[in-house]
């Protein structure tokens, strides 16, 4: 008898297992990444290029701190209307001290949300460190808007 979970074809269970996964279920990864032929995880293939271990600030891991500041632009359109506030954002710092993976978690407007990536694109990094090693650290940023 089948599980009622799992569908007849392979193409539905994998289906299954992508929502599973993306729904942040580590099992329904693993299940996933086993049936598509990948590794495991255990064996290191030389070939092959595993994602970094991304550690947040706190305990051992030490934050990255800034030593070369962007300011970012203030678009004319948003000093005539007047706006002002914050751009919040996330971003990997990498060992070799650089910003990954930028993402807008709160915006303010297109302008200034493409404005504050761009700036910190630019920045510059003493890398985050756990046990004394340089370590890929994700942080949060926040860019203040404000009009003078």
């Amino acid at each position: 008898m089948d599980d009622p979970l799992w569908v007849s074809s392979s193409l539905d269970r994998r289906r299954v297992l992508r929502m599973l996964a993306a729904l942040g279920l580590g099992i329904a990864s693993k299940a996933l990444a086993l049936q598509d032929g990948k590794s495991d995880g255990k064996s290191k293939d030389k070939d092959s290029k595993s994602a970094p271990i991304v550690y947040t600030p706190g305990g051992d891991v030490k934050p990255p701190k800034v030593v070369h500041y962007v300011e970012p632009s203030f678009s004319n359109s948003s000093k005539e209307a007047f706006v002002e506030g914050v751009v919040k954002l996330k971003t990997t710092v990498t060992p070799e001290g650089l910003p990954s993976d930028i993402e807008v978690t709160r915006g303010l407007n297109a302008e200034e949300d493409r404005t504050a990536v761009d700036a910190v694109k630019q920045w510059r990094f003493q890398p985050g460190t756990k046990d004394g090693e340089a370590v890929h650290v994700r942080v949060s940023i926040e860019i203040a808007f404000h009009l003078m």
